[in-house]
């Protein structure tokens, strides 16, 4: 019993905690404001009304005359809840959904042509238009024969069209300790984009629009111009997301989350006090916006007609903005012309991650403990899982969303879920990125060590009690993850388990390493253990180089 029942889904919810190292796992983003030729002083957290502006604002300026518009166009590999990983097969095939290329079928009908046709209606018209299409989307589009991905080369190929850098699959890949599969995925899609279109992305967007300031100078070195981020109102304290800002000499785009959300959530929604809303109402908005450029961007799926929204009158809204522009006198522009705006100051994410007092906010960073030990166990598979192309599938953020119980926010679609639903695709994740481990691991340098290296299913993790009826809120689902919980669980906590012998039983029999079960026994206190694990993890990841 002890340390070592499954969690139940009707446990307590999994508490935020900060963890020290490289910025995953932190729950709040820092931001730091430094206006050119001033020093920093803090700034009083101001939060933006909604929809208009604050006349404070507006006093200072009289109003935005640039629009960029940009479209996302993504779709993941989304794990198979109810497959059995350890089924006879490619693995491949085992984890990922069965229908996906049904489902992605589905999406090309529902969402990306009527998003395409609103694309070129803008383009058409003579106005600009940005396009972020993920490597997931353009390598699923090259494998269907419907003509589809000509629409979309077409689009990308318009000379009043910009198509964003990315990671190729939408993923967490910068938030990795080592930089190494970042560059990588970022320099793969730029490469793709290039050989489809002629052109190589000149503004990177990073996954969720949100950046680390450590990446900044990688961006920049791969020869991205600028890139783009979230603005959120809560994160920016005030700050005007309309305006151009640095981030360790690389140029900062910020999109407009509110005026996003205005098309992509209230949009539909008849009790919103500004419904229905129309093209010539959110030009005015625009117009009357303080800043130098406003950026709009929107998912494909918003096109779809899910979430209550028709769809016709939705196109003839967006199709119609055009012309609402040109009439309140705002132009359309694309993301670089916007570099030649004035800088506003320096601008730095140190910690990736978001607290928000809006629930409905999409993944910007590690938010809760299931989140947290799916990141853990599949940055240490990067050596562990041979089968690279499944291993990089799973970094998608669209499977982080899943563990959540609500996402999607700033032109994204939202999404809820219940706690049964979001314990279920982290099991079913964990248990992939387990079989994907077990199917390399006879050749590995060390079978042991790669074994005890291993991603842990929720039915064999190792999870902290206060006592035998109260469950401690978290979970050790690999032994470096039960490193790390051993440096915060209370005396308490590490007392109970100790005094029952649930360490070296647990180390013993799931990890199967009885040398360590043997020294744990051995500790009295939770520091000391944690040294002892973390000490023995070296060695053994040694072990496999």
């Amino acid at each position: 019993m002890g340390g070592i029942l499954p969690r139940s889904r009707d446990s307590p919810r999994f508490p935020q905690f900060r963890v020290h190292g490289n910025g995953v796992g932190h729950t709040c983003v820092r931001v730091q404001v430094y206006p050119a030729g001033e020093p920093w002083v803090p700034m009083r957290t101001k939060l933006y009304s909604s929809t208009p502006y604050p006349s404070s604002l507006m006093a200072a300026d009289e109003g935005c005359r640039n629009l960029c518009m940009g479209l996302r166009i993504h779709f993941p590999y989304f794990i198979d809840t109810g497959g059995d990983p350890a089924e006879p097969g490619a693995i491949n095939e085992r984890c990922f959904s069965r229908s996906r290329k049904a489902d992605f079928r589905e999406y090309l009908h529902q969402a990306f042509s009527p998003a395409m046709e609103c694309a070129f209606a803008w383009l058409d018209s003579g106005a600009c238009f940005t396009l972020g299409v993920s490597g997931l989307a353009l390598e699923q589009l090259l494998e269907d024969d419907s003509g589809t991905l000509d629409l979309l080369v077409e689009a990308m190929k318009h000379r009043r069209a910009a198509v964003l850098g990315q990671t190729y699959y939408t993923s967490v890949a910068g938030l990795f300790s080592r930089k190494d599969e970042f560059i990588f995925q970022v320099t793969r899609h730029a490469d793709l984009v290039r050989e489809l279109t002629g052109r190589r992305p000149a503004v990177f967007e990073n996954t969720e629009f949100v950046f680390n300031s450590d990446c900044a100078g990688i961006i920049r070195d791969l020869g991205f111009s600028a890139l783009y981020s979230d603005g959120h109102d809560h994160i920016l304290s005030g700050m005007n997301p309309n305006y151009l800002y640095t981030c360790r000499n690389l140029p900062v785009l910020l999109r407009n989350c509110r005026l996003s959300d205005d098309i992509a959530h209230r949009f539909p929604d008849r009790n919103w006090d500004q419904y229905p809303l129309s093209a010539g109402k959110f030009a005015g908005w625009i117009r009357q916006t303080p800043g130098d450029c406003i950026h709009i961007f929107l998912d494909a799926d918003i096109f779809s007609g899910k979430g209550g929204r028709d769809a016709s009158s939705f196109a003839e809204f967006f199709c119609g903005l055009p012309d609402a522009l040109s009439a309140h006198e705002v132009a359309s522009v694309l993301p670089e012309s916007v570099l030649e705006n004035p800088e506003q100051g320096e601008l730095l994410l140190e910690d990736l991650g978001s607290c928000s007092a809006d629930p409905v906010c999409a993944l910007t960073g590690i938010q809760n403990m299931l989140q947290q030990s799916a990141f853990w166990c599949l940055e240490d598979g990067e050596y562990l899982i041979a089968d690279k192309e499944v291993w990089r599938r799973l970094q998608s953020t669209d499977h982080f969303n899943r563990m959540a119980s609500r996402s999607g926010s700033c032109g994204r679609p939202s999404a809820q879920y219940t706690s049964s639903e979001t314990y279920d695709y982290f099991t079913a994740y964990l248990r992939c990125l387990a079989s994907g481990e077990e199917a390399c691991r006879a050749q590995q340098r060390s079978v042991p060590a790669a074994r005890a290296l291993r991603c842990i299913p929720p039915d064999r993790a190792f999870h902290c009690y206060h006592s035998l009826e109260r469950y401690a809120g978290y979970s050790a689902h690999s032994l470096k993850e039960f490193s790390r919980l051993l440096e915060f669980i209370p005396d308490e906590v590490f007392c109970f388990h100790q005094d029952r012998g649930d360490f070296s039983r647990w180390i013993t029999g799931v990890i199967g390493d009885v040398t360590l079960a043997r020294e744990i026994e051995q500790c009295s206190r939770a520091r000391e253990a944690a040294d002892l694990v973390r000490g023995r993890v070296r060695e053994l990841c040694n072990r496999l180089k």
